[in-house]
């Protein structure tokens, strides 16, 4: 608004024409002069008007907004200078609708958290609502749901397609006590996942790694009982990997919703652009 302001004032100097100055007020600064006068004060109301529908177009334009990403397959990823993957769409798609620039900076997870928090990003997607991160950053409303799975090493019966997480590491206490599972670090994995791994009485060691390769070694060579990852990411990253593995939905936590997070300094106006959006696409079932 202040760069309306500004550039209000600059078209009619010699009136002191300001943004929001009620149009019953003009004649303050322009006497009354026959038809020349009624000239002027219509003039005048009309360069007011010109601003005040300027604003929004102004505010859109500024918008230019830090983006960290990193690679995960299928979702976001970059090859041969383009990106691609459900996410990156997403993203793109809801910027272009808010007229908001997306500037991308690759940045593990872990470290664009703590750029999100001291404002050198100014938006993650792909996040999980935590009551921590609302300490250093805005959250838009959930764009989309994922689904978490707990993956293990196949057992000669067991061909469930879903489990319960708390029943999983009672029957696993009794052959390996602590249960060691694998997270990606950093992840949060919702509030019924997390309260489960991290209870003291189910006596889980969880094992944080920075790669999904590493998690899939872990468990193919026995080192962890089992992991949590997202779905979608499972079928890319378990295809063609040399070890069998067993893949189960969790009863406790059936879907998670993903939102976009922006540090304190995005304008709330953006978000809500964002929300909006956001609100567009799911009204037509996209």
């Amino acid at each position: 608004m202040a760069i309306s302001r500004i550039r209000c004032a600059a078209m009619v100097p010699e009136a002191r024409v300001i943004f929001g100055t009620p149009a019953d007020q003009i004649d303050v600064f322009q006497p009354n002069r026959g038809r020349l006068g009624m000239f002027v004060r219509f003039l005048l109301a009309g360069f007011v008007f010109l601003c005040t529908c300027a604003a929004p177009g102004l505010a859109n334009a500024a918008c230019e907004l830090r983006v960290g990403w990193d690679e995960w397959p299928p979702y976001f990823t970059h090859e041969r200078g383009n990106f691609h993957g459900l996410e990156y769409d997403l993203l793109k798609s809801t910027a272009d609708t808010t007229g908001c620039k997306l500037d991308f900076l690759q940045v593990p997870w872990v470290r664009a958290l703590k750029m999100l928090g001291a404002g050198e990003l100014e938006l993650l997607y792909g996040a999980g609502y935590a009551a921590e991160r609302a300490e250093f950053a805005r959250f838009s409303i959930p764009y989309r749901q994922e689904q978490f799975l707990l993956v293990t090493r196949p057992k000669a019966g067991d061909d469930a397609d879903s489990v319960s997480l708390n029943d999983w590491i009672r029957s696993e206490r009794a052959v390996s006590d602590p249960v060691t599972i694998g997270v990606f670090r950093g992840n949060f994995y919702g509030e019924q996942i997390e309260g489960i791994v991290r209870n003291k009485e189910n006596n889980v060691t969880l094992v944080e790694l920075n790669d999904n390769d590493q998690l899939i070694g872990m468990l193919g060579a026995g080192r962890i009982d089992g992991f949590i990852i997202e779905d979608g990411v499972a079928q890319t990253e378990l295809r063609g990997s040399p070890f069998p593995f067993h893949r189960y939905a969790i009863k406790e936590q059936p879907a998670d919703p993903l939102h976009y997070m922006f540090s304190f300094g995005v304008a709330e106006d953006v978000v809500q652009r964002f929300n909006n959006a956001i609100r567009e696409r799911q009204s037509q079932g996209r």
